[in-house]
């Protein structure tokens, strides 16, 4: 991982997010775009996501991470590959009690590994993997 990447916001409902793509690879390879999200520890997809990946969370490591909404159930799952950036061992949870429809991409596992800027008035955020720095 040594190439820095600057990803535009994306427009979702008519507001821009610092959005970037990301892959599941399981059974089936699933692509969505993951909000970069620097309030929250650890990384929260719908479980809808694990399903459409093919992955099997009937042994996965259940957890109740907090949020705005409480505590609800999440199945932990841990590998994640960031478009252009290779493969990082990132915890997420899965879980049907999301408030967003948007996937969050915390900073456990993530945040560690890069510079991250956040640029508003241009609506762009830049990754630069640790290696450069």
């Amino acid at each position: 991982m040594t190439v820095r990447r600057v990803f535009s916001y994306v427009n979702v409902r008519g507001r821009y997010y610092p959005m970037i793509p990301v892959v599941i690879r399981a059974r089936y390879v699933t692509k969505l775009y993951a909000l970069v999200d620097s309030g929250a520890t650890i990384s929260l997809f719908h479980i809808s996501v694990a399903d459409d990946a093919g992955i099997d969370l009937r042994n996965a490591e259940k957890e109740y991470p907090a949020g705005v909404g409480g505590y609800a159930p999440a199945y932990i799952k841990k590998e994640l590959e960031i478009e252009g950036l290779g493969k990082l061992k990132v915890p997420i949870a899965f879980t049907e009690y999301i408030s967003s429809d948007l996937a969050i991409l915390g900073r456990q596992g993530f945040f560690e590994h890069f510079e991250i800027v956040f640029r508003e008035w241009r609506r762009e955020l830049e990754l630069r993997p640790k290696s450069n720095m």
